[in-house]
């Protein structure tokens, strides 16, 4: 009886043992790629091990209840350690593989936040999303269906897309490119068609919402978006793709990615070639897009040296008109007076025409074309001192060149009956000179040559060069377990250089600019710069930007927080070149014109007295800085919530300090203040993420941008730039997004972003005598959606195959206003409302697998249902109604589309 026992004891325990077992399974990635590592092995000893397999999956059996520590390899990545605890039946641990240093280079430098860790509201796409979904769009477009995000395209010019966060506008967000900030120095704006290449190489795109974590000074209001490119590390690839596109839209494009070589060297490559005629007529397009990084690890530094550009040019549409300018049928269904409607069509373009060329072919021209490059240099050296610190030192430089051209001329533009310029019949008049049946030229006209023909009619170029030099530096230090610092300098110098010139005299020989009486040299040709009024035309603006940042961070347990201080000083110069000197005498300012004589204590100066120097503002400095703070507590090892606050004193941009026309300081300049609060909840399983937060952010004295004009008290006849103070704004609202994965070849994602973004000013304030009084309190933010819905479902119903569909809706959508026309009886009145509208696109595609390549087919189609929605609307451009009628709109792209063939190998 007793050896029974002690064997049914022993049996018992034997089983109760054997099932304290678990199963361990994960995916193994490139850590900068996103990439499936297919080969890599995970072990956890010597019995205990499995290979990932064709979708980088693993899957070790039969594991014993403890801690353990898994060793994973593969050839040409670093050996990675990670503790695993097996403590239940299903265990899960997804792996990342790389160079450890680059890894470290890119989470400091890129300024990343981590998941459960950085206390922001983020969302992060990833290489693959960006491969599915992008198509042929400017890059914001792919977050369109992101919380709190809208993007448009506009007039739908190629590169011409915008991009708010929260009901902020491009110029409130703050872009990043491997953490070199790109947003304009003078006016903040970004300029998409400058990065159009830059998916071919762009690892992931994380933006952070509201002031966000990143360390060095920003102008972010509404967020930050960070555009993370790939290291030269992981395994060898070449790829080579072909689109086609609608609008008869081409880009051929190939990358190639070295691997890390013998010694520590590494290559990024990629080129791309694209052309097009635009899906709205007359919008053509063509450039080119070069990348190339070099990369060397040298002991404990990883040394890079980069460069990209994208030389383009590309038509575009640039005012938006009445709803029945485009669509009768549609202006009638929102009310609108249709009396005069012109009814051309969604994909009408008023900037384009066609002419016949020397061999009697018909072809097209556009006055508004866009061209620009603007290269971009960055030398980085990130060296990871010993274990506790690490310092990088970035140093970078930006080139552009190029600019935009438009029609100038006496009259209007001669027209057909399609609506289309008629450029042959331009031409006809600058050659026989006549215009309208008038002689042009006649012998009272101090410029008439009977020997030369007078152009009437002639395009320009507002050419805005720029010489853009910056470096930041910074150290990373672990002070022990629990908290590690980091502190740095950033430093920008930027001179704009801008002037008018003349590119196209159309036929003519030669053209007088009637508006500018001061040009002692009147008579103009091709090349020649010239002014739209009496001055001011070619002129240099200078930014300087010097920052610091210190940031300290938090990590115990459950908890992590971070605090950060950084400060700015920007100094701000104008340079005119091109009517007004200055003579100083004295502490006295003469201001003498082209033409002018001026006689001063005896003696007679004139514009080219080598005493005379160049309208100079000299320099204007402010004073600005940021304090934020912000911690994560991880509540459950799938729940977390987390709070950040933080102190916006912004300095005025360049755009509100500076007026273009006259080359003097605004009045009335002062820092705007931004105060924002947020909170969020967090939930991660294997098969269903939720993320919700709300948010609360206060923006006082909000300029408008480039200011108003006002009488000048000392000439009432001239007016002067100022900013009016005391408009503030507030911005609130909640966002939520939901990823499920219900089996594993389904996804489902959701989401919903609903805002309150209101003015909140009723002030009357008196700038240099003159009273502005406005009354915006409780009336909504124009330009962007306040709410927005979104849904998709990808399926994959065979292996390395996908259909995805994907529907956005935007709702409460106010035209775009300037709050300061809101006086009298329109004081509180709201911005006309723009229809809610919905857009489904589609996507799909299915990788055939070789050996060692791989053949990628892929397509895309946006706007599915063909949808007759409204992108983007101004209220009151048309009239004072508040309408449908006196509203300017541009009408959102129909259905197009854009398949890729690509391979890898």
């Amino acid at each position: 009886m007793k050896a029974v026992l002690i064997a049914f004891i022993f049996t018992f325990s034997v089983v109760g043992f054997a099932q304290q077992t678990g199963r361990l399974t994960g995916t193994v990635k490139d850590a900068t790629t996103g990439d499936l590592v297919v080969g890599a092995k995970v072990q956890l000893s010597d019995k205990f091990r499995a290979l990932t397999d064709l979708d980088g999956n693993y899957a070790i059996e039969g594991v014993p209840y403890g801690s353990y520590k898994a060793v994973i390899t593969m050839l040409m990545y670093d050996t990675v350690v990670v503790d695993v605890v097996i403590d239940k039946p299903e265990n899960t641990q997804d792996i990342q593989l790389g160079n450890v240093q680059v890894i470290d280079e890119m989470k400091v430098i890129g300024n990343i936040a981590q998941d459960r860790k950085t206390p922001v509201a983020v969302t992060t796409l990833d290489k693959k999303a960006i491969t599915e979904e992008l198509g042929s769009q400017d890059l914001p477009m792919v977050l369109n269906s992101k919380p709190g995000v809208m993007a448009t395209q506009q007039g739908g010019g190629d590169g011409d897309a915008r991009i708010t966060i929260r009901g902020f506008d491009q110029r409130n967000v703050g872009m990043l490119i491997d953490g070199v900030p790109v947003n304009d120095m003078e006016n903040g704006w970004v300029y998409w068609s400058n990065w159009f290449g830059l998916d071919q190489i762009t690892q992931q795109i994380q933006v952070q919402r509201g002031l966000g974590a990143t360390k060095i000074a920003m102008p972010s209001v509404g967020g930050t978006m960070n555009i993370i490119t790939e290291n030269t590390a992981g395994k060898r690839e070449i790829k080579v793709q072909q689109e086609y596109g609608s609008g008869d839209f081409l880009r051929t494009s190939l990358s190639y990615k070295s691997g890390t070589l013998k010694n520590g060297w590494g290559i990024l490559f990629s080129g791309s070639y694209k052309q097009g005629n635009g899906w709205v007529d007359g919008l053509m397009t063509q450039g080119g897009f070069y990348y190339l990084k070099v990369q060397k690890k040298v002991q404990n530094h990883v040394i890079s040296l980069s460069g990209f550009g994208a030389p383009q040019k590309h038509g575009q549409r640039s005012y938006n008109q009445p709803i029945d300018y485009w669509s009768r049928d549609y202006a009638n269904q929102l009310g609108s007076d249709t009396t005069n409607a012109m009814d051309w069509g969604r994909r009408h373009n008023q900037h384009y025409g066609y002419y016949t060329d020397e061999n009697g072919k018909r072809k097209i021209k556009n006055e508004r074309m866009n061209y620009y490059h603007k290269p971009q240099i960055t030398l980085k050296d990130f060296w990871k001192v010993n274990d506790k610190l690490s310092w990088s030192n970035m140093a970078y430089m930006s080139i552009g060149r190029g600019g935009g051209t438009r029609a100038y001329n006496s009259g209007a533009l001669q027209y057909d009956s399609l609506g289309l310029i008629n450029w042959d019949t331009i031409e006809y008049f600058n050659q026989y000179l006549t215009f309208a049946g008038m002689v042009v030229g006649t012998t009272a006209d101090p410029t008439y040559d009977p020997t030369l023909l007078k152009s009437s009619q002639v395009l320009t170029s507002s050419v805005n060069n720029h010489m853009w030099v910056g470096g930041i530096s910074q150290i990373d230090y672990k002070i022990n377990d629990k908290f590690d610092f980091a502190a740095g300098l950033d430093y920008r110098h930027y001179k704009g250089t801008h002037y008018v010139e003349l590119v196209d005299l159309l036929g003519g020989d030669y053209w007088v600019n009637t508006k500018n009486q001061n040009d002692p040299n009147p008579m103009k040709k091709v090349g020649d710069k010239v002014g739209w009024y009496n001055y001011h035309n070619y002129r240099d603006a200078f930014v300087q930007w010097m920052g610091g940042f210190a940031q300290t961070e938090y990590s115990s347990g459950r908890w992590t927080a971070f605090v950060n201080l950084s400060t700015v000083t920007n100094g701000y110069r104008g340079v005119d070149y091109f009517q007004k000197k200055e003579l100083h005498v004295d502490d006295t300012v003469i201001y003498v014109g082209a033409t002018d004589t001026v006689n001063y204590a005896g003696r007679t100066y004139t514009n080219d007295s080598p005493e005379l120097v160049y309208n100079n503002t000299g320099w204007k400095w402010l004073t600005g800085f940021t304090a934020k703070a912000g911690a994560n507590f991880n509540v459950t090892e799938r729940q977390n919530i987390f709070l950040n606050v933080g102190y916006l004193d912004r300095n005025p941009q360049f755009s509100n300090v500076i007026d273009n026309n006259t080359n003097t300081f605004f009045v009335e300049i002062l820092n705007e203040k931004i105060t924002a609060f947020e909170a969020g909840y967090g939930y991660r399983s294997p098969k269903l993420t939720v993320n919700a937060n709300g948010y609360y952010t206060i923006w006082q004295n909000k300029p408008f941008p480039f200011g108003v004009s006002i009488p000048d008290p000392n000439d009432p006849t001239t007016y002067v730039q100022a900013n009016v103070n005391g408009m503030d704004a507030l911005h609130m609202g909640m966002e939520v997004d939901v990823a499920y994965n219900p089996i594993k070849t389904i996804s489902i994602e959701g989401m919903a972003s609903i805002g309150d973004w209101t003015w909140q000013s009723t002030e009357t304030v008196m700038v240099l005598g003159t009273p502005f009084q406005f009354d915006a309190r409780g009336v909504h933010v124009g330009d962007a959606a306040q709410s927005t819905y979104a849904g998709s479902v990808r399926w994959a119903p065979i292996k390395r195959g996908y259909i995805k569909f994907k529907y956005t809706y935007f709702d409460r959508y106010y035209a775009s206003f300037n709050p300061f026309t809101l006086t009298g009886v329109n004081g509180g009145r709201e911005s006309w409302k723009i229809p809610s509208y919905g857009i489904l696109s589609a996507h799909f595609g299915y990788s055939f697998k070789f050996e060692k390549s791989q053949l990628n087919v892929r397509g895309n189609i946006f706007n599915l249902l063909n949808t007759f929605y409204i992108s983007d609307a101004t209220n009151n451009q048309n009239g004072s109604g508040f309408d449908a009628t006196s509203a300017g709109v541009f009408i959102g792209m129909g259905t197009t589309f854009n398949f890729s063939l690509g391979y890898e190998f």
